[in-house]
């Protein structure tokens, strides 16, 4: 009786530890600066301008190819990872779009955080339109854009915005097709 008891006490003191883990993670993650450190003149027009409402065809891909940042430096990625998260929705709208010019491979993992734990009314709206974007510009051969909107399509609680975000994956596979 006393190995099954022990047993369970290990398991109670791994889920307190993993628990307690998290909790000191999402307390650093959630610091922030007190003021964003975007450019005025982009959170201003980040900020005047409405969340997007229609379909995902609104990026043009040759704007999108035009448009593509050089690969950006760790403290430029970790604001840019702080800020598509937290913070005025201004400024996270900035960040995610700022996001989807650069590297493919800095970018996506933080995309894909917006699109699918983001405020639904602005940030994944913002992070579809950004993925999609992306996708255009860089191409999505290993398919993990295409995987993040099925996840999206198949999980999500928002039956308008997952046909958003099949209506996108349509058009990434499309644009993959002619590669």
């Amino acid at each position: 009786m006393t190995a099954r008891a022990d047993s369970q006490k290990g398991t109670w003191i791994a889920v307190a530890v993993i628990i307690a883990g998290g909790g000191v993670a999402g307390i650093l993650l959630g610091r922030g600066e007190a003021t964003p450190s975007l450019p005025a003149a982009k959170v201003a027009a980040a900020a005047s301008s409405p969340p997007p409402t229609d379909s995902p065809r609104r990026t043009s891909a040759v704007a999108a190819a035009t448009d593509v940042m050089a690969p950006l430096g760790e403290e430029e990625l970790a604001r840019f990872a702080r800020e598509s998260v937290s913070g005025p929705a201004a400024s996270r709208v900035a960040a995610i779009d700022a996001l989807s010019r650069a590297s493919r491979d800095q970018a996506l993992p933080l995309l894909k955080r917006a699109l699918l734990n983001g405020d639904p009314a602005v940030d994944r709206p913002a992070a579809l339109q950004a993925l999609r974007a992306l996708a255009l510009a860089q191409g999505d051969a290993d398919q993990r854009i295409r995987d993040a909107m099925r996840e999206v399509i198949y999980h999500g609680d928002d039956e308008r915005f997952a046909a958003d975000a099949q209506e996108t994956l349509g058009t990434i596979e499309e644009s993959e097709s002619g590669r």
